[in-house]
C-alpha cells in the first residue's frame, strides 16, 4: 500500500510542477529551483528550523532538504520534514486555482486505496497563502502531509510524512512554514 502512495503522489508532484518524495525517501528531479542541500545563501527563501531538529545529510540533496528529530538519524523509518521550492504557471493571486488543481491530482491519484485525503488552507504567519494536503494511510497509520506556500508562479513544499504520529511533528512542519519568507520580497 505504502509503495502504491508513494507512486502516485510521485506521479502528481510530476503533474503539478514539482518532482520529489511521495511518502518515503524517494529523489527526484524536475523543475525544482537549485538549492545548496544546508539551505544556505541559494535558496531563494529563509525559513526556521524548530528546536530539536537536525538536517539529514544522508537523505538531503541540491533540490531538497531533509529534517528529522535530533537522536533519530539512524531510525530505520523517522518522522521527517523536507524542504524544497518549486515553480508553476499560477500568479500569486490566482492560489485558488493552484490549490483546486493540486487537490483534483490528489484526490484523483487517492481513489480506490485505503487512504483519506483532507485539505485546508489560511494564511501563512507572513502573510503567504497556505494550502495544507493531508493523506493518511488506514493500512498501517502512515500520514502524509503537504504545505504549500504559495508565491508568484511558485511554491514553497514543506513534506511531513510521520510514521510515528508524534504530535511535535506536525508542529515542527506548520512552524516552518509559518515561519518561510521569499528571500526577494525582504
Amino acid at each position: 500500500m505504502r509503495q502504491i502512495l508513494a507512486a502516485l503522489i510521485a506521479m502528481i508532484c510530476i503533474w503539478s510542477g514539482y518532482s520529489g518524495d511521495g511518502v518515503e525517501w524517494i529523489g527526484g528531479s524536475g523543475s525544482e529551483v537549485a538549492l545548496q542541500a544546508n539551505g544556505e545563501s541559494d535558496f531563494p527563501g529563509d525559513y526556521q528550523v524548530p528546536d530539536g531538529w537536525v538536517k539529514s545529510e544522508t537523505n538531503s540533496t541540491e533540490q531538497k532538504i531533509f529534517y528529522v528529530q535530533e537522536g533519530h538519524e539512524a531510525d530505520e523509518r523517522p518522522d521527517n520534514i523536507s524542504i524544497s521550492v518549486g515553480e508553476n504557471r499560477y500568479a500569486a493571486e490566482d492560489h485558488l486555482q493552484f490549490r483546486d488543481a493540486i487537490f483534483r491530482q490528489l484526490a484523483f491519484q487517492t481513489q480506490g486505496l485505503d487512504a483519506e485525503l483532507t485539505g485546508e488552507g489560511s494564511f501563512t504567519e507572513q502573510g503567504y497563502p497556505i494550502y495544507i494536503f493531508t493523506i493518511e494511510e488506514k493500512a498501517d497509520g502512515v500520514i502524509t502531509r503537504q504545505y504549500y506556500v504559495v508565491g508568484e508562479q511558485r511554491y514553497c513544499l514543506i513534506h511531513l510524512t510521520s510514521f510515528a504520529g508524534d504530535k511535535g511533528t506536525y508542529q515542527a512542519a506548520q512552524d516552518m512554514a509559518d515561519s518561510f519568507v521569499w528571500k526577494d520580497e525582504l
